[in-house]
């Protein structure tokens, strides 16, 4: 088996305008390894994606016609509210922020993914409730669906609050793969209690074990505006 070395590949040398660089430009990418910098040319993969790759681009696309319809005021308002939300990605500088069109398409998936898909209105980010999860209970349904129960520690989720898993099975012992993970809307009961429900879990995971190890990274969705939390990270194992 091949094993690439990102130390063989071209190391971006810093200059009196860039000291450094990231994502993708024209077809170089750019990415870092412990710290250094390096560069590669862009992959161009012949595969079209899969079915859900397919409905998440349509709804990205839809998304991009929206703002650039919208009024040029409204688009205004939407990079005054991005200047309070801090750049996840690289560089990790306090003072970077992202824009007011990656804030619109950020609430613009935010609605879609709890099937509200429409235009948000410029809004600033809500107080999100913390919260954290405690695995409760695992059980089968119909013997296809997989319900993972969890209690919620922290404070109450309110109503126009919807909380999303995006779960991954495997084997015990296995890790996470993020590119294989799926998103499922939880239900929330009067007792704190969120649950998921994975249908036809066997057919989604390839796997049909008594055990699973459940790896999921959780955020929350504000339903009016479509703003969504940051994610959390858990892996349990689950027996059924």
């Amino acid at each position: 088996m091949h094993i690439l070395n990102f130390k063989t590949m071209p190391k971006y040398k810093p200059s009196l305008l860039f000291s450094d660089c990231y994502a993708s430009v024209g077809n170089i990418t750019f990415f870092h390894i412990d710290g250094e910098c390096y560069f590669k040319t862009k992959a161009n993969p012949v595969f079209p994606g899969t079915a859900g790759q397919q409905v998440q681009l349509s709804i990205h696309q839809r998304g991009i016609h929206e703002w650039k319809n919208l009024d040029h005021n409204e688009q205004l308002e939407w990079n005054a509210l991005a200047k309070s939300v801090k750049s996840r990605r690289l560089p990790a500088d306090p003072s970077c922020h992202i824009c007011g069109y990656n804030l619109f398409m950020s609430a613009y998936h935010g609605l879609a993914c709890i099937g509200d898909e429409r235009v948000p209105e410029p809004q600033p980010l809500p107080n999100f409730p913390v919260v954290c999860l405690e695995l409760i209970s695992a059980a089968v349904l119909n013997s296809t669906d997989l319900q993972i129960s969890f209690l919620i520690n922290g404070n109450t989720i309110r109503d126009r609050i919807r909380i999303i898993g995006k779960i991954q099975l495997t084997a015990p012992g296995y890790s996470c793969h993020r590119g294989k993970l799926r998103n499922h809307i939880g239900t929330v009961n009067n007792e704190d209690q969120v649950t998921f429900t994975i249908q036809n879990y066997k057919v989604t995971s390839g796997l049909d074990l008594q055990e699973y190890q459940v790896h999921m990274r959780y955020f929350l969705i504000d339903a009016v505006s479509g703003h969504r939390s940051k994610e959390q990270s858990l892996s349990v194992r689950i027996s059924i």
